[in-house]
């Protein structure tokens, strides 16, 4: 206690003025008189026992053999009895459903249709509240593969639909009333060629139920499948077992989606991933009806580079997220975004986020108005800018995490926060580290901070500070273990703070204990720095019962530049 107080006399009589918001201010270097001594006692680095995440292991599906469109058609037969069975061959010929049709081949290697007619609006067309099926065959052609209409009922398995015209599979192009089926399983969609338009997709879904297990998407411009919705019909979508990839758009809004959805919908994607988009993994909006949004053994790996807004998996609105096992690697923009949706989450990794083409965000995860998270098992490693970023009218429950190795933004050299909670959020993080990342581990700015069993260590100063062209606070190293600004609360139970700059750097703000086990200030450069403090007996009620181990100063009052938030 009589550090503390040691430190308290001297700290009444040379705080600094509060700086204004965004105020580059100069270090002052006074020291004080003296400085309390460190403890002697053995200083042992602690180490936060924590649960990492359990990645998803990655699909398996069959390859299917597409045919060889070299060999010459012939003219396609006509169905007798709401059937036609093909042989080898190719056939040339449009056809339509008008009641109940199924269609049969030798294998989608050995048996294709193709239709060139560009008045069709398919090489299959299935008419409102008709009964379609296809196995065993390949689709190709200057139209779409298959366009359905309103109540119909659509089976696709074990078939190739690729280079076809604008779209793989056309479910209810006007989307009101759909209320149609469809179901894929062991089939490919893929390299779909562009309309005039620039369109080209795998599946775009009215509304109704909708099932694609063992199947592959790949090589499209706007997206791999969308899903439109239609307010009061509640959808129902599961994805099995299945792979997006190469949705290669994203010049447009409407293009390089992997997975999106709108409105009204019940969402399973499990044992799935997608890869290679150009915009976003998945995303899904609604301001009106919710969306229940369920990812499971879920993958999600490289956005492209583009010239545009990119955001990795994207939850807009009346979103109700469930993650199990989901990992999100080499994305842009985000790895996960929310804006004003719930998401719970269990194993959740996310690694080597990026700024987006704009040169804008760069965020494992951000989240932001109305968000509310609850996450157990989070692994953060190498994001740019924030590992964590929390702003607004939003709070989040992390526990078991890390969060690691943060750079600094590759345009301007600055910030690499390890979680920053900013503009009002709330936020508590339980069980877990902070280590290697840049300018501080944790930033709160006008917002609150509940930390209980966390590691805050090695953090270093902006890649900016290295090059020495920094803009904010130049001569500023930063590298702190806390920064505290603009009455900003922390609450702590059991905290360590090693080897950084300042360990805890806290300006008009407040620092408060909840718990019996106290905070661990280990080889810091300054245990503390703080000024502008309103209650000084309170900060030295909170941290009396720390302990300070081979830190080159116990206590200063320096004033620093302040962020006034990312």
């Amino acid at each position: 206690m009589f550090l503390i107080l040691v430190f308290i006399a001297f700290f009444t009589f040379s705080c600094g003025v509060a700086p204004e918001k965004g105020d580059n201010i100069p270090v002052e270097n006074e020291e004080p008189d003296e400085f309390p001594d460190e403890e002697s006692e053995v200083c042992a680095e602690n180490t936060v026992a924590y649960r990492k995440p359990e990645p998803p292991g990655k699909p398996e599906i069959a390859e299917i053999r597409k045919y060889d469109k070299n060999f010459d058609c012939l003219p396609l037969p006509e169905p007798e009895n709401g059937e036609l069975i093909l042989g080898d061959g190719c056939f040339s010929g449009c056809i339509k459903a008008e009641t109940r049709l199924r269609i049969s081949g030798n294998g989608a290697g050995n048996t294709m249709i193709v239709c060139d007619d560009e008045e069709n609006q398919a090489v299959v067309e299935v008419l409102p509240n008709a009964e379609f099926s296809l196995e065993d065959i390949s689709l190709s052609g200057r139209v779409r593969c298959i366009f359905a209409g309103n109540g119909s009922s659509t089976t696709v398995k074990k078939s190739v639909l690729s280079h076809c015209m604008k779209g793989g599979i056309n479910i209810c192009p006007d989307e009101a009333g759909c209320r149609a089926d469809l179901s894929v399983s062991e089939s490919f969609i893929g390299d779909i060629d562009e309309a005039a338009s620039g369109i080209s997709y795998g599946i775009s879904f009215g509304n109704g139920y909708l099932s694609v297990s063992g199947s592959e998407i790949s090589g499209v411009n706007s997206f791999g499948i969308a899903v439109w919705g239609e307010s009061g019909n509640n959808n129902r979508i599961i994805v099995e077992n299945s792979v997006i990839s190469g949705v290669y758009g994203g010049l447009r809004s409407y293009e390089g989606l992997g997975f999106y959805a709108e409105n009204s919908a019940d969402i399973t994607i499990k044992n799935s991933s997608v890869s290679d988009a150009a915009t976003s993994f998945v995303l899904v909006s609604s301001d009106s009806d919710e969306i229940n949004l369920k990812l499971v053994d879920f993958s999600a790996e490289n956005i492209l580079e583009t010239s545009e807004e990119q955001g990795g998996i994207v939850l807009d609105g009346r979103v109700n997220g469930c993650f199990e096992r989901v990992s999100v690697k080499t994305s842009r923009g985000n790895g996960i975004f929310s804006l004003g949706a719930v998401l719970y989450a269990e194993d959740l990794t996310v690694e080597s986020v990026f700024s987006d083409g704009l040169g804008e965000n760069g965020f494992a995860l951000q989240l932001v108005d109305g968000s509310e998270s609850f996450i157990k098992r989070l692994s953060v490693i190498s994001a740019e800018k924030a590992g964590v970023l929390l702003d607004g009218g939003c709070s989040a429950e992390i526990e078991d995490f890390e969060i690691v190795s943060t750079k600094s933004d590759v345009y301007s050299g600055e910030f690499g926060v390890g979680a920053a909670i900013q503009n009002g959020a709330a936020a508590v993080l339980k069980n877990g580290i902070l280590s290697e990342n840049r300018e501080t581990g944790v930033l709160a700015v006008s917002a609150e901070i509940s930390l209980e069993n966390v590691e805050i260590r090695n953090t270093l100063p902006r890649r900016c500070t290295e090059l020495g062209n920094c803009v904010f606070a130049p001569k500023t190293d930063f590298g702190h273990g806390i920064s505290l600004y603009f009455s900003s609360l922390l609450r702590f139970d059991s905290m360590t703070l090693f080897n950084n700059n300042n360990g805890l750097n806290i300006a008009a703000s407040e620092v408060r204990s909840f718990g019996s086990k106290k905070m661990f200030f280990g080889n810091n450069t300054t245990a503390v720095n703080a000024w502008n403090i309103n209650d000084l007996s309170a900060l030295e009620e909170s941290l009396s019962n720390s302990s300070f181990c081979g830190n080159a100063s116990v206590f200063t009052s320096d004033s620093q530049p302040v962020r006034d938030a990312l």
